[in-house]
């Protein structure tokens, strides 16, 4: 019997390059005709209708034959209960038959299509399909782990109590997607994803989404569930969100920060206090130490006490033929060489790369750091990034007198929605742009160090994205959303309770030198971020971001601006933080530094369900 290959999706694009056909592309086509197995009855329990229309998906879909798809499949089934253990991932071996077999399938051409249902591939066997594990930690075999334990070391009751356990745990998470399908997606899709690195990888980013958009489409085609099929369409609607915002995540954590809010970190320096190690040498050195001076003492004592090394040596080797050479036998050994060296007439050794002397006329001799030489060539200084740069806040501003004119305020660590984003006049994009109230000569320095005129630049050349408060954080002790908080380097009135108003308790809870203006309040006040118009392009409105804002505010005119040698240096021991200049009146713009984490709009923070331990304890 002649054997015959199936013919798979490809697409020629418009310079004629041929390339397959995206998963999600080649699922669309049919997928208005899949159907489960059976009519789903209504008055079937929910699980057993989960079970079964799980089950139907995943018929006819080649998940074995992408990797990454069969383990969002997998981690999806093991989220909503429908498994309870996953296996590791298939091996080198298996992904590269798998990739040859798939590769001599679409070398071998097809003679007719009446055959192309036929799947038979000559000398090429597809591995088995790596199956999902479904057990009970009671049963995994001890050689996965030392701290796992066998059957034999758990009594019958034991092992029943361990299988009520689980089956509780799967009825739990099963219960959670039936039950509100839409935050058990949003659950899945931010805080589960963060919880287990998915969040992270473009691929689970883009694919994810995709998957779980199909399997929704699927149960709502099928009737599986006719009563939550109104919960079901909204959980679609938070894939097709996903969809958009998870892939652009990776967009807007390269934008931020951009030009402008580097170029303010340069010039105010950082606002955030790092760790530093406490050193021990400096702490001995002035006497700042735990040791009693007694046994101070008695270890200089012994130090003193203590035979030489050349000596300790000698009776170690327990002969007379053997010689130990001293440091300072060694020394003495260097100089008598290098008095034989000026009695001989010897000359001393051409450097490291330096050319002979004795090389013909016609002979170029390359040395270490020449031009032409392809070792040793001295290095585009670019490559290492060792030339200087100007402050990127330059590019956008120009020539500005924003440093002398304002210095920072309040600086608050938090997470934070973007509620609006504001581009600046199109008019007035252009770089570096001069007002017109600038030019001339003689008037230049009185309209430069006004600040009112400085805030009129910057809302000329940047956009401005208001953001607004995450309203939940806190929600358990690992959570990605954590409470607001004032740092040490703030300079001005904030709130830091959020049962507080800005009226009571305002001056027992603002920070030091800030006397003059409203105070800030992190927990309910809008923000307004000053970014370039191609930062503000790349990011969305509803997307969360964690980072600590700057506050910027006007200089004391009285206070000069005198430059602090550890502006820039945080491990700087009497480090004075906060900006050049004392503030004297708060402004409604901020700058940006140290983004921690950028959040999709429907972020969940997902509640761990209680371990092993916690049931039954370390030695259960």
């Amino acid at each position: 019997m002649e054997k015959r290959k199936r013919k798979k999706g490809k697409v020629i694009t418009e310079n004629g390059v041929v390339r397959r056909v995206a998963w999600f592309d080649e699922w669309a086509e049919g997928e208005q005709l899949r159907r489960t197995a059976t009519v789903m009855n209504p008055s079937t329990p929910r699980i057993e209708r989960l079970f079964q229309a799980a089950y139907d998906f995943k018929q006819g879909r080649p998940l074995h034959t992408n990797q990454d798809l069969s383990q969002l499949w997998d981690r999806w089934r093991l989220y909503i209960g429908l498994i309870s253990g996953l296996q590791s991932p298939a091996s080198r071996k298996k992904t590269a038959a798998i990739k040859n077999a798939l590769a001599a399938m679409d070398e071998a051409p097809a003679e007719d299509d009446e055959d192309e249902d036929e799947d038979e591939m000559p000398n090429a066997r597809l591995p088995k399909e790596t199956n999902v594990l479904v057990t009970n930690e009671e049963n995994v075999s001890s050689s996965q782990g030392p701290l796992l334990r066998t059957n034999s070391t758990y009594t019958e009751e034991q092992r029943q109590q361990r299988r009520e356990y689980f089956r509780e745990v799967r009825d739990t998470k099963m219960d959670r997607f039936l039950n509100d399908p839409e935050n058990a997606v949003k659950i899945f899709f931010s805080g589960y994803y963060r919880d287990r690195g998915m969040a992270f990888s473009e691929k689970f980013c883009r694919d994810g989404p995709i998957l779980i958009n199909f399997f929704l489409n699927f149960l709502l085609r099928n009737r599986v569930f006719p009563e939550s099929e109104r919960d079901l369409r909204k959980a679609v609607a938070i894939t097709e969100q996903a969809r958009k915002e998870l892939p652009h995540m990776f967009v807007v954590s390269h934008a931020i920060p951009n030009g402008f809010n580097s170029g303010c970190g340069l010039i105010f320096g950082t606002m955030t206090r790092p760790y530093v190690w406490r050193n021990t040498d400096d702490t001995a050195a002035n006497g700042d130490t735990d040791e009693p001076d007694a046994k101070r003492q008695k270890t200089d004592g012994a130090s003193t006490s203590r035979p030489d090394a050349p000596e300790v040596l000698q009776d170690a080797a327990g002969t007379a033929e053997i010689e130990v050479i001293s440091p300072d036998t060694v020394e003495a050994m260097e100089k008598d060489a290098l008095e034989d060296a000026d009695i001989n007439g010897e000359q001393d050794a051409p450097g490291w790369g330096a050319a002979p002397a004795d090389l013909p006329e016609n002979a170029t001799g390359q040395s270490w750091g020449d031009a032409n030489a392809a070792w040793g060539a001295p290095e585009d200084p670019e490559i290492w990034d060792t030339t200087p740069k100007s402050n990127p806040l330059w590019d956008t501003l120009g020539m500005t007198a924003f440093p002398l004119t304002h210095t920072t305020g309040v600086v608050e660590r938090s997470t934070r929605r973007i509620k609006s984003i504001v581009p600046p006049p199109a008019a007035t994009q252009k770089k570096g742009k001069k007002s017109a109230a600038a030019k001339g000569n003689g008037g230049v320095r009185a309209v430069e160090l006004d600040p009112e005129a400085v805030e009129r630049e910057l809302e000329a050349c940047l956009a401005q994205v208001v953001l607004i408060p995450w309203h939940e954080w806190d929600v358990y002790d690992k959570a990605d959303v954590t409470k607001p908080a004032i740092l040490s380097a703030s300079r001005g009135a904030a709130i830091t309770d959020d049962n507080e108003d800005a009226g009571d308790g305002a001056d027992a809870n603002a920070t030091t030198n800030a006397q003059v203006g409203s105070a800030h309040n992190p927990f309910k006040d809008e923000i307004t971020l000053l970014v370039d118009s191609a930062t503000a392009e790349k990011l969305l409105i509803g997307v969360g971001i964690k980072a600590t804002w700057i506050q910027l505010a006007r200089a004391d005119p009285s206070v000069p601006m005198e430059a602090d040698e550890t502006l820039n240096d945080p491990f700087a021991p009497n480090k004075r933080f906060g900006g050049p200049g004392e503030p004297a009146a708060p402004t409604k713009y901020w700058y940006m530094e140290e983004v921690l984490a950028v959040l999709p709009g429907f972020h969940t923070e997902m509640l761990p369900l209680p371990t092993t331990e916690d049931v039954f304890g370390t030695d259960a």
